[in-house]
């Protein structure tokens, strides 16, 4: 470790003394500081403005979920009602007022499964 100079002493002896009589924030000391004083005022404007902006951006989003959870229902309400519209004895009728010749099947529909053999 280096050893401090006579001067080093000197100078924070000197910065110590001012801050026991309370003059280490005077004229002088924010004439030579003036850079990063502005530079710490300036961070801590846009660290405001940070916050403020994050702030309302939270508020968008839960307004938007709110929005989102009603669009949700009024879709599952909208499905439901065209579901009460399209029923099979409705459709079963309006096939045989236009006469369109459409008949249910009485068997299901098969499936057909791939063997061994088959190539897809």
């Amino acid at each position: 470790m280096a050893k401090k100079t006579k001067d080093e002493k000197i100078g924070f002896i000197k910065y110590l003394k001012m801050a026991v009589q309370g003059r280490i924030f005077s004229l002088d000391f924010f004439r030579s500081h003036w850079g990063f004083i502005a530079s710490v005022v300036f961070l801590f404007c846009l660290s405001i403005a940070n916050r403020y902006v994050c702030q309302t951006k939270l508020e968008t989003i839960k307004e938007l979920r709110f929005e989102l959870t009603n669009a949700k229902t009024e879709r599952v309400r909208a499905a439901a009602r065209y579901m009460g519209l399209v029923r099979h004895s409705r459709i079963v009728t309006l096939v045989n007022e236009n006469r369109l010749g459409l008949e249910i099947p009485d068997t299901p529909p098969v499936k057909l499964r791939p063997t061994d053999g088959d190539k897809e």
